[in-house]
């Protein structure tokens, strides 16, 4: 088969889930790369409509749509799709690397409704805070599906296990510049995403590790900080804000070094001062804000 001749399939199979149909536990990597790939063009259309997927991934314009980003995302849904195809040819199974290369080989859910629920919440939570896509780009919006797609699969583990595998998982990205708050809003939206489609029992333990974690921010950093923090970042700030939220990212920061989740905040403190997007009177004034942040949470 030729590259062209590739691509044509790759398309097609791409195309044919645009009705959203397929069901049960997927095990072709190349239809799980279509699902995911369609399932993030519903987020970014902000569209369950067929035609509507059709028109983005044939390149028409979507109203109210970022052309940039569907483009972006319908290339990138095409690479997928190729790559599992030469999967399928030689046997390979289903695993995180199938919707994200970078990801590796974790295992993720491969049931079709849990996983197009999965893209969405992840997706979501990955849009609302604008630090992500800021800091991490593209590569941080696929591991977002592949990090929930990871997620899911922790549902029907016992509490406890669940909720070390998580907590595992946040330390992680703490340590890389992501706050445990974020994993909280990531899970929120996962167990309300699942729930509303596969209903009460299909978010298991899910609930209990996502208390697990904010219930650690919070002996040190409770809501009302979060939203204090983010007032005082406006007020000192003004228009010189690094990024929305830049507050409680501090604050959720803060929380994550007192609580032992990492050995400090300088991963997020010293991408927000870099003086490639921050002023050395924003960065004092960030300086000044995490110091009050510090005087005000709970030791």
């Amino acid at each position: 088969m030729t590259d062209a001749e590739r691509a044509t399939e790759a398309r097609q199979l791409l195309l044919a889930q645009t009705d959203r149909a397929a069901s049960g536990s997927l095990e072709d990597p190349a239809l799980v790369a279509a699902v995911v790939g369609v399932e993030r063009l519903v987020v970014a259309t902000g569209s369950t409509d067929e035609q509507t997927l059709r028109d983005a991934l044939e390149g028409r314009p979507v109203p109210g749509s970022d052309a940039e980003a569907v483009a972006t995302l319908v290339a990138e849904a095409e690479q997928h799709v190729l790559a599992g195809l030469a999967r399928r040819a030689s046997g390979q199974s289903v695993d995180a690397g199938v919707i994200n290369p970078d990801a590796g080989t974790y295992r993720m859910t491969t049931d079709a409704m849990l996983l197009r629920a999965a893209v969405r919440a992840g997706q979501r939570s990955f849009d609302v805070m604008p630090y992500y896509r800021i800091r991490y780009g593209e590569r941080g919006s696929r591991f977002a599906s592949s990090d929930s797609a990871w997620l899911i699969s922790l549902a029907p583990l016992g509490a406890d296990r669940a909720t070390r595998q998580v907590l595992w998982l946040s330390g992680v990205l703490a340590g890389r510049g992501m706050p445990s708050w974020l994993m909280e809003l990531h899970l929120d939206e996962l167990v309300t995403e699942v729930g509303a489609v596969a209903g009460e029992a299909a978010v298991g333990a899910l609930p209990a590790a996502r208390d697990a974690v904010a219930g650690a921010r919070r002996a040190h950093v409770d809501d009302e900080l979060l939203d204090r923090a983010d007032a005082w970042a406006d007020d000192l700030l003004g228009a010189d804000l690094p990024v929305p939220r830049t507050g409680a990212l501090l604050a959720a920061a803060t929380a994550d070094a007192l609580a032992g989740v990492t050995l400090d905040d300088h991963s997020l403190v010293g991408w927000l001062t870099d003086p490639v997007r921050t002023t050395p009177e924003a960065a004092a004034s960030l300086r000044e804000l995490r110091q009050r942040i510090r005087d005000a949470a709970r030791p």
